[in-house]
Parts: structure tokens; sequence; C-alpha cells
């Protein structure tokens, strides 16, 4: 697959066809979203991304859907392409603030202001959807900024992530509240 593309499906909603609608789950789900942060865990093949995918199209909220990878280690590369996938669902043409070494040292007041204003682009109900979670280092600097982000979710905004094991240790205080 070329760059190009690989960067698309990265941003890209997978669309699935003919998924029978679980309602029974979809309501779940509804409860769950009165949090701001919902964590879907399961083994491979347990339909987590159908799941989402197909509760999206039955309730239909602005999603920001970012298919998790190892490249994503890289704080800078998450940005840059939340950035696209932001820019793709909300329409604009402004760009949100590029991660650059000189804000490395200040990596979570960097992504309180991303955050603030990504969410200030959004009309709620919004979802930003993080798939393959569990494909990230241990060590990745994107378990610090996700709990920033859900900090900074205005009422009608949630976090989606699917993984295939449970939240890190650095998301004990996100569970708690």
């Amino acid at each position: 697959m070329a760059d190009g593309q690989a960067a698309i499906a990265k941003i890209t909603r997978p669309r699935p066809q003919g998924v029978y609608a679980r309602t029974r789950l979809y309501h779940a789900l509804n409860q769950a979203r009165q949090n701001p942060c919902v964590w879907i865990s399961g083994p491979p093949g347990a339909g987590k991304t159908t799941l989402a995918a197909s509760y999206l199209d039955h309730h239909d909220p602005t999603t920001l859907w970012y298919q998790v990878d190892e490249g994503d280690a890289d704080i800078a590369s998450f940005f840059h392409y939340l950035g696209l996938v932001a820019r793709k669902a909300s329409r604009r043409r402004k760009k949100l603030p590029w991660f650059t070494p000189e804000f490395t040292g200040g990596l979570p007041a960097f992504t309180r202001r991303y955050f603030e204003q990504l969410y200030g682009w959004l009309k709620p109900p919004f979802v930003l959807v993080l798939d393959n979670y569990q494909l990230l280092p241990d060590e990745a600097a994107l378990h610090e900024v996700i709990p920033i982000a859900v900090e900074t979710l205005p009422e009608g905004g949630n976090i989606l992530i699917l993984s295939r094991q449970a939240p890190p240790a650095g998301f004990a205080r996100l569970q708690a509240n």
C-alpha cells in the first residue's frame, strides 16, 4: 500500500455492510457514553471495530476515527494524523498546531491546548475513536496524552478506545473517576 493510501486508511472510519444491529450492545454503549471515555476490550476477532462502527452508523454523531499503530509511539506523528482527521471531520481549512521538538518538555500543556482547539471545531455530539490501541508500546507518550484529552472533553464529546488489552496503568485515575 502506498504511503498516501496508508494515511487515508489510518483516519478513515470503517463502513461494515450487512451487520446485524446489536441493540442490546448499542443500548449499553449509550449508557456508557454518559462517561467521557469508553474502553472496549476483547480478543482478536471479537467484533470490537464492527460494533463501534455499526453503533456510530446507527447513532450518527460526528466521528473522528483513528487507527492506532506502532508509529504513534512518535507523538508528533499522532498529532499530525489527528489533525488530518480533525480537518476532515470539521471541514476546516485551518490546521491544528504542529508538535515540534521544542514542545517535548511541555507535552501536557501542548496537549491541553491542542485538544481545546480541536474540540472547539466540533459540534457535539462527537466521538473520537482510537482503534487498535493495544499496538502502542508501553513507553509511548500517547498514554500520557489520552487522559488529558479525556479531561478536556466538552459536554457531548466522547473518546471510544478499542483494544485487545485492558487500559494501561496510566488510566487508573480516569477509571476511578
